[in-house]
């Protein structure tokens, strides 16, 4: 049984389909590019996957389970976590309070002892902190006075501290160089072969690279899916979006 299947799922705003008829599954350690040009219902697919809008039609299942009546916080516990292409950090709290917060989310820690006295907790949030590189200062730097490619890993980090089924990342690569870019994707892989990864990016060189298969959406419909290689060389594909097919090593 696939992870992840989205059962001809679509999303209608009056009489307009942002998405529509859209099928595809997803494996257990897959890693899935979504491209298409701009107003293809890359965004809307992914807010419906992560339950920040509702579909109109269709199913989304998690590992046989259908989530589409799930809100977002609900889909978090039942294993989907994301990013946003938008910081969605508390700008008032630490990166030590930000990450306590998630992990009190997924976890069974001691309601009645607090945040500080709960030992297995505390120690989570600095294994957290350690693996992504954000324990300068013991991790009490506010998001404002964190670099960008800081912040970046810290909104990764929330997503990840749930040990999430299918993590879902939009645009993870916006504002970081090369170099910061490679060391998320390794850091997100450290998750293991059993989290599938979907994501939203426009770096062709960055797609080709990360996915297993890559999903193209046009006008609301998903248009090709398959490997780099066939999606490369898919006429409509080239004519659409790719304009010329890269090149595969």
């Amino acid at each position: 049984m696939p992870l992840l299947e989205i059962d001809s799922v679509g999303r209608r705003y009056g009489g307009v389909h942002a998405v529509q008829d859209v099928s595809f599954h997803v494996d257990a350690g897959e890693w899935v590019g979504v491209i298409g040009p701009n107003g293809a219902g890359k965004s809307t697919l992914f807010n419906i996957l992560g339950g920040q809008v509702t579909a109109s039609s269709g199913a989304v299942r998690l590992d046989g389970r259908n989530v589409s009546g799930l809100p977002a916080h609900q889909r978090f516990r039942a294993g989907i976590a994301r990013s946003f292409q938008i910081s969605s950090l508390f700008p008032d709290l630490t990166a030590r309070e930000q990450l306590t917060l998630a992990c009190r989310q997924t976890g069974r820690w001691n309601l009645v002892r607090g945040w500080g006295a709960d030992k297995s907790l505390n120690e989570r949030v600095e294994q957290l902190l350690d693996i992504w590189n954000l324990n300068r200062s013991g991790g009490s730097e506010l998001p404002a006075e964190m670099s960008y490619g800081a912040q970046r890993r810290l909104e990764l980090a929330l997503a990840v501290s749930s040990q999430p089924k299918l993590l879902l990342l939009d645009e993870p690569n916006v504002g970081l160089t090369a170099s910061e870019c490679d060391d998320l994707r390794d850091r997100v892989a450290e998750l293991g072969d059993e989290t599938a990864v979907i994501f939203v990016a426009h770096d062709m060189d960055m797609v080709m690279g990360w996915s297993h298969r890559i999903l193209v959406m046009h006008q609301g419909r998903l248009v090709a899916d398959g490997s780099p290689e066939a999606i490369a060389k898919d006429p409509f594909v080239e004519e659409v979006y790719l304009g010329v097919a890269p090149v595969i090593a």
